[in-house]
């Protein structure tokens, strides 16, 4: 079914074909709400009455799209829009300009390097597939697209399998794969009259690209990828594949019975290492290949960095050899040995050969004992890529108070750039203070230093000193051993003059990575100078004057005026407009963090490799809002810099934000491996774990951050939730006792407020809300605006229409960002202010056209209550489902506004399954309103089957739930009459 570029479905534009394939055909399209090029897959018409097609059409959607990797295809839409000549199911997937590594081949093998690069971007993106529980089945390069950046992309996940739902089916073989192939184990030549080999629909992969296991229809699993990736890697290398035949059936007998040719007889230069690595990739004894793709990918990564590092020597050397061949054309040096008389010329030739014999065999003997000398006597490194360093505080005898604060903070700039040096962080330095019992704005002497860094098992401090000699400065950089105290390395310079201080500074700090152990290779890449930061002390004075502000107790209000003052003495200080962004994040003012990250993103090319990357992550989080491209970033940022922590805490909460909490967690755990004792990363794990239903972990996880001294009032807020849910009354006495003495933590009483909702008290929901915004200081507005639309969307729910409407109104007073547009629209939206909701909406349509969330969850949400609301329940359903992917994220409210929906149809075994996921995910919004009303919407889905017993269940649950709420609340009264009428 070809489709004429100028079509139109949807709200997709065809303009040209891409190709074609057994599962569908693809076009290149233009989104036109969205204002961006996609790639659409279309499953035939003809092929819709096939439901195993259909099936596998959209297990590959689903399978692709619970992935969020770089190297992995992104999946924008599934769905099924109507054609002049018959209805299509499509995929609407990112748009990749390049071409497949089967292009890129040609039938000719590519350099190891070239090699290397494509196949740990591919091993990576199966690392990311395995640990969700996918198996890809189907590697080979047509399915792998190099962009013209030499970026990868793993497609067609059309034959992913959800390895958990193999196992919770039971068995053993791959019964799907066995039915189509029927090759015996034993006796694959049985199968040559099986008809269904010439089907290539027939064949679950690519038979040149199976695994063995794969080959006998077998029960697979991830190991079956790195032997498909082993082939790709052979035939990468060689420009061949390892298995040939004349026919399908031939190829599968190779990979069954015989082994692959050398390597080497086709690529006689191969490294050693990775024809090893490609060999036990293709180990048809699945327990000899590597059991995990993540060890392939290691093996990859280290030989690719192994070879990088010969290939800047060999170019150094090759730099250096015009001089040592100019030396070897020299004429020889005259002799000045005077020659012996001899007896005759048989004497003279046994002479001269003894003598340069007895010479050879000395040199010899001198250059053993000089490279055992080397090997014993040459200098260890004084840290290796596994050690942490603690940076002190500079000594500042010069009596000037520009330098106090500020060469810390510039040293920490330039070491941050280094891959090999891990800094223990300023958060966590704060934390140890307060355990030591100290301030936590103490200065950080050296003597202090090496207590902290004991404390946290650091192995060095790194201290400075800045000495006054009349005009110049002298800078001293010295690094303790934590233990001995005894000097690891010492670094000195000398400034001319107070304006090269910042460019000595960097000086001395690239010698000190020298001494201790990073590599040149290394250094050479990362060593961008101070100035490309700041050439202004003077505004490195007042940046380091906000971080510590910020660092020492969170306080992003106080230390906005700091980093403000930066960029107006240096208004090309990137890193300064960066961190104003995240400041006015950290106050709920996204305008104002979404207008500075452009800021910061206009200056990136100036700066370090690591600013630049922190940069370009605040940008697409704050000022685009596209997390996908987030979580891109901060996984290049994870390959150039493994043992950053903020890093690691930055995927944890992408992860977390569109849902995928069992991968939040996993990355807090890695995060608190990195960095123990680090308060950002016990937040995120037990935030993943409280959305995960896991209570008891999440508790036990909090009161450790509480005992650890490192937590501030975060730690109570999620003690508090977890209290109520548990209904644990003592508990939640004793977080707001706690809270009592912290006069300013507005967020205990907007908890409070919630909890009010959730018991239906909306009199005392209002009174804690209203506390908490009239309290709420004069430079905290955008804070109370926020907590204004939370508390409107509660109103909603409890049919408050009016309260709702002006709670929206003071929440949009403030600042109009895309979350307080988005909550505004939807209380206004479910209370029937349509007409006041609908501008809304378009303002957010327009002004963030490219935001993952507010495309792929708010709008379908809010778009499903306005529907909702007009009497078009099957409209709003179908909205809902773009939401779906996130909605784990969504506090409850499509599900509900869904289940609304299925009432409204009624269809009620639909409804009560989407009020069932909400009694199932209490922890993913544990206080929410929604969750008691959930009971309620169970309850009228059961009366709707006529099931009297379970609806009365499920209001006597509902009405214990809301026995203390107030007798006036129209939901309330509805509910007592429904259930009435059951009695």
């Amino acid at each position: 079914m070809a489709i004429a570029p100028g079509s139109r479905f949807d709200r997709y534009e065809v303009l040209a074909p891409i190709g074609a394939g057994g599962m569908g055909e693809v076009y290149l399209a233009q989104d036109a709400r969205l204002g961006r090029k996609v790639a659409l897959k279309l499953l035939p018409a003809a092929f819709t009455q096939d439901a195993a097609r259909v099936r596998r059409f959209e297990q590959e959607a689903r399978a692709a799209s619970a992935l969020n990797h770089p190297n992995i295809i992104t999946i924008h839409e599934i769905g099924e829009a109507s054609l002049e000549n018959g209805g299509v199911h499509f995929i609407a997937t990112e748009f990749i300009e390049g071409e497949t590594l089967r292009q890129r081949l040609r039938g000719q093998p590519l350099p190891a390097a070239a090699t290397l690069n494509i196949a740990t971007q591919i091993a990576a993106a199966l690392a990311a597939a395995h640990a969700a529980g996918i198996i890809h089945r189907d590697i080979k390069p047509e399915n792998v697209m190099v962009r013209t950046d030499g970026y990868v992309k793993v497609l067609d996940f059309g034959l992913a399998k959800l390895t958990e739902v193999r196992k919770a089916e039971g068995g053993t073989r791959n019964e799907e794969a066995d039915t189509l192939l029927q090759i015996p184990k034993d006796n694959p030549q049985s199968a040559i009259r099986n008809p269904q080999l010439t089907d290539p629909d027939a064949v679950m992969g690519t038979p040149q690209y199976m695994s063995p296991e794969q080959a006998r229809g077998e029960e697979l699993d991830a190991r079956s990828d790195i032997f498909s990736l082993g082939i790709v890697l052979y035939e990468m290398l060689a420009g061949r594949a390892p298995f040939e035949g004349v026919n399908a059936l031939d190829v599968i007998s190779a990979i069954l019975r015989t082994e692959p040719a050398p390597l080497r007889q086709h690529a006689p230069e191969l490294n050693h290492e990775l024809e090893r690595i490609v060999g036990k990739a293709l180990r048809k004894d699945r327990e000899e290949r590597y059991q995990h793709v993540k060890d392939l990918l290691i093996d990859l990564n280290d030989l690719r960095r192994e070879l990088e590092f010969e290939e800047k020597l060999k170019s150094k050397t090759a730099r250096e050899m015009p001089r040592a061949e100019a030396t070897a054309n020299l004429p020889p040096a005259p002799v000045t040995e005077p020659v012996q008389p001899v007896a005759n010329t048989t004497s003279v030739q046994f002479q001269i050969p003894r003598r340069a014999l007895r010479i050879g065999l000395a040199v010899v003997v001198l250059a053993v004992l000089a490279g055992s000398l080397f090997y014993f006597l040459r200098p260890k490194p004084a840290l290796t890529d596994k050690d942490t360093i603690l940076l002190a505080d500079f000594t500042n005898t010069t009596g000037d108070a520009v330098f106090d604060g500020t060469l810390r903070q510039g040293l920490a700039v330039q070491l941050q750039q280094s891959p090999f040096l891990s800094l223990f962080p300023d958060e966590r330095i704060r934390a140890t203070l307060r355990l030591m019992n100290k301030a936590p704005d103490e200065r950080v002497t050296r003597a202090v230093g090496r207590e902290i860094a004991l404390r946290q098992g650091v192995k060095a401090v790194l201290a400075g000193t800045i000495v006054n000699l009349g005009r110049n400065y002298s800078l001293t950089l010295e690094a303790l051993n934590s233990q001995s105290g005894e000097t690891l390395a010492l670094v000195q310079t000398e400034a001319e003059g107070v304006e090269q201080v910042l460019k000595a500074l960097s000086q001395a700090a690239t010698q000190m990575r020298e001494k201790l152990g990073e590599s040149l290779a290394s250094i050479r890449k990362f060593d961008a100078p101070l100035e490309v930061t700041t050439s202004s002390l003077e505004a490195l004075k007042v940046y380091s004057i906000g971080a510590d502000r910020y660092w020492r107790d969170s306080n992003a209000l106080e230390a906005i005026p700091f980093f403000k003052r930066a960029v107006e003495l240096d208004p090309d200080f990137a890193m300064a407009y960066t961190a104003l962004a995240v400041m006015y994040l950290n106050t709920s003012q996204e305008g104002l963090a979404a207008e500075y990250s452009e800021k910061g993103y206009a200056l990136k090319e100036r700066v370090s490799e690591y600013e630049r990357l922190r940069i370009l992550y605040y940008y697409h989080l704050l000022a685009i809002g596209d997390v996908y491209k987030t979580i891109e970033v901060l996984e290049l940022t994870r390959r150039t810099y493994p043992r950053d922590a903020l890093t690691i805490g930055g995927l944890s909460y992408r992860h977390h934000e569109i849902g995928q909490f069992e991968k939040d967690a996993e990355e807090a755990r890695e995060g608190m491996r990195l960095g123990p004792n680090y308060a950002v990363m016990y937040e995120r794990l037990g935030e993943a774990l409280l959305c995960l239903n896991r209570f008891a972990e999440a508790k036990e996880n909090f009161e450790q951050e509480l005992r650890q001294n490192i937590g501030g009032a975060d730690p109570h807020h999620y003690l508090f939730k977890i209290a109520f849910v548990n209904a644990d009354a003592a508990a939640l006495q004793q977080q707001l006792d706690w809270a009592s003495g912290q006069p300013d933590d507005y967020d205990m009483l907007d908890l409070q407020a919630e909890v009010a909702a959730f018991a239906g008290q909306w009199k005392k929901a209002q009174e804690f809300s209203r506390r908490m915004i009239n309290s709420t200081r004069s430079d905290l507005q955008a804070i109370a605006a926020a907590y204004a639309g939370a508390q409107a969307l509660r109103a909603a729910a409890l049919n408050q229409t009016t309260e709702a409407k002006t709670l929206v109104t003071q929440s949009l007073v403030v600042e109009r960002n895309q979350w307080k547009l988005s909550n505004a629209a939807l209380a206004l939206a479910l209370s029937g202010y349509s007409a006041q909701a609908q501008p809304l909406v378009d303002e957010l349509v327009k002004r963030y056209p490219q935001d993952t969330l507010i495309n792929g969850l708010w709008l379908p949400t809010i778009n499903a209550a306005l529907e909702l609301q007009r009497g078009n329940a099957q409209a709003a359903i179908t909205l809902l489902e773009a939401a779906k992917r996130y909605e784990p994220a969504a506090e409850f409210w499509p599900q509900y506004v869904r289940g609304l929906a299925y009432l409204k149809l009624n269809q009620a075994p639909a409804a009560a399954a989407e009020f069932q996921k909400i009694l199932d995910h209490r922890g993913e919004a544990s206080l929410s309103v929604l969750w008691p009303l959930a009971h309620l919407g169970l309850s009228r889905a059961a009366m709707l089957q006529g099931d009297t017993a379970k609806a009365r269940k499920s209001y006597q649950d509902f009405l214990a739930l809301w026995k203390d709420a107030d007798a006036d609340l129209p939901v309330l009264i509805e509910a007592k009459k429904e259930y009435e009428k059951l009695k």
